[in-house]
């Protein structure tokens, strides 16, 4: 088989619970662009936070390119965002980089981006800095039930980073976190059969394969 033709791996760290799911299908070009982008944030002392988009007539669970927000302007720290970050759990008083708030503009900015391009936002991505690649209960509270899916990037080894999508089946009645809540544990794993997680799949040429391999640690470079 020719080296140029194309091929697929999966590189979840999770393997999907249901059968039936549909993966989520990038190309390695963009996985690539994507490992290393959020890397780089992480090296910085910094969490990523963005989204995948589409193409407008194309599938949802097929992303063709990523919009990372400046994680430079990361409001989670402001006073009102603080208090209900920190009121999520011990590990939210511990770690002030735990958590992302975008500013209002620049999601206004990223948005009128992607309609401009022909494309469409179809899911969230953010970074996990210590934690596992989990979809934790506050992940939970946190995701726009607008998006079927969610992406996390575990990056506590940035030399060896984990990658699992969720499908997230959720309504508007358990979203947001408040001042008010007085919550322990918020980090741990959602418990519902609502998040499953789903199957990554990549696909490009072998040469481009390994290019993905290396970059999430599974071989060493030579």
């Amino acid at each position: 088989m020719s080296g140029n033709s194309t091929k697929r791996m999966s590189i979840s760290s999770e393997p999907a619970s249901s059968g039936t799911d549909e993966p989520v299908i990038m190309s390695a070009r963009l996985c690539l662009q994507f490992l290393r982008q959020a890397r780089t944030i992480h090296e910085r002392g910094l969490k990523s936070y963005g989204v995948f988009v589409a193409k407008a007539a194309g599938p949802a669970f097929r992303p063709v390119d990523v919009r990372f927000f400046d994680s430079t302007q990361n409001r989670r720290n402001s006073p009102q965002n603080r208090a209900a970050f920190e009121a999520q759990g011990t590990y939210f008083r511990a770690h002030d980089d735990a958590g992302f708030v975008v500013d209002s503009t620049e999601v206004a900015d990223v948005e009128r981006a992607v309609n401009q391009s022909g494309q469409v936002i179809v899911a969230p991505f953010h970074s996990h800095r210590r934690q596992p690649p989990n979809f934790s209960d506050i992940d939970y509270r946190l995701h726009n039930p607008f998006f079927s899916w969610h992406l996390v990037i575990c990056l506590r080894n940035p030399n060896k980073p984990e990658i699992q999508p969720f499908l997230v089946d959720k309504g508007l009645e358990h979203f947001g976190i408040d001042a008010a809540d007085d919550r322990e544990g918020s980090e741990s794993s959602y418990i519902g059969d609502n998040v499953r997680p789903l199957d990554l799949v990549v696909e490009g040429t072998e040469t481009e394969l390994d290019g993905v391999t290396l970059a999430l640690g599974l071989v060493s470079a030579i």
